[in-house]
């Protein structure tokens, strides 16, 4: 077997693949710094004759799969849906993927945007490098007290909206603080330490809402006008999914008049950011450039997963983190169409 991989891949877990296969490994990220389109990817994989693909970004359509022989895919994502899965599942080509890779990362940065907010630590920072915060009396000391004066993350009630890998994650380290933790997803039954509330309740309790759900058509504009209109004077809004999910322009005019505290955001409409963004310019609103799930950890945790897979596969054994399962079933009867 020969595999071609894309995704940024861990050394180690390099090695551990090359007890079953020779594998040659372009990150995209680091080689190409663009992803393939299908018929580029195609092309790739019959130059090196490989069969084993694994790809984070680039997109594995019908086309990939008409043109070269594929026997794996892995997909180092939490939603593999850059890969075609009805093609893959009815050729029998299993689809490994990776969910809740990022969960940890997104979660640390959604406690630390948290914290910012609550402390105003970005805010006192910029002033004093930039000067405008003096104390030349005791009165400008006092001033900065009462202006600045935060909150305790164990005094506060924290909305999650989406209860997933990432969702759930955040509410753990929240536990830690003491917090209050509401949550809503329409999917999720009981989870301790989480209050499952409808979508109401959490926006017009929550001091800090925090945004983790999928991006769909069920939940595009999930928070917007009525639903900000409904927080309380001086909450905040955190969102690290996906720009869809919360109303911009609904958002941007809470903040601007003041009426919501602040807000934290690692997704925008448009991306990458730029600095003439509007909300940039805000100085009550915190901005990343979509690095949430910008670890180290996260390649790392990606890798593992992918290799875990392979190796049961090849063992015979159930892979853990399978898309399409039911080419195992095919697999073991022996009816699935060879790849």
């Amino acid at each position: 077997m020969r595999a071609l991989i894309t995704a940024s891949f861990e050394p180690a877990c390099l090695r551990r693949l090359e007890r079953h296969m020779t594998v040659v490994h372009e990150d995209w990220k680091r080689d190409r710094k663009i992803y393939f389109d299908g018929a580029e990817l195609a092309a790739r994989m019959r130059a090196l004759d490989a069969d084993v693909l694994i790809v984070e970004a680039d997109l594995v359509h019908a086309e990939v799969f008409a043109g070269c022989r594929l026997a794996i895919v892995g997909c180092c994502r939490g939603d593999p849906i850059n890969v075609d899965r009805d093609t893959a599942t009815r050729l029998g080509v299993p689809i490994f993927y990776a969910p809740g890779r990022n969960a940890d990362a997104v979660a640390d940065l959604a406690l630390a945007f948290m914290l910012c907010l609550a402390r105003h630590v970005f805010t006192v920072n910029r002033e004093l490098k930039a000067g405008t915060l003096r104390f030349e009396r005791t009165e400008d000391y006092l001033a900065m007290y009462e202006r600045y004066a935060g909150r305790e993350l164990g005094g506060a009630t924290v909305g999650i909206v989406g209860l997933g890998y990432v969702g759930r994650a955040v509410a753990r380290r929240l536990r830690g603080f003491g917090a209050r933790i509401l949550g809503y997803d329409p999917y999720a039954g009981e989870i301790e330490g989480i209050t499952v509330v409808d979508l109401p309740t959490l926006v017009r309790e929550a001091d800090f809402l925090t945004v983790h759900c999928a991006a769909s058509e069920a939940t595009r504009g999930l928070i917007g006008a009525a639903e900000l209109a409904m927080m309380k004077p001086g909450a905040s809004v955190l969102n690290l999914a996906r720009a869809s999910v919360v109303d911009e322009d609904a958002l941007y005019e809470a903040l601007q008049s003041g009426r919501l505290a602040g807000a934290a955001l690692d997704v925008f409409g448009q991306e990458p950011v730029q600095p003439d963004n509007r909300f940039v310019g805000l100085p009550n609103v915190l901005v990343m450039p979509h690095l949430g799930g910008a670890t180290v950890d996260v390649v790392r945790h990606q890798s593992e997963m992918i290799v875990e897979c392979i190796d049961a596969y090849l063992a015979g054994a159930q892979p853990p983190y399978i898309w399409n399962p039911e080419v195992l079933s095919d697999r073991r009867s022996g009816s699935g169409t060879p790849a």
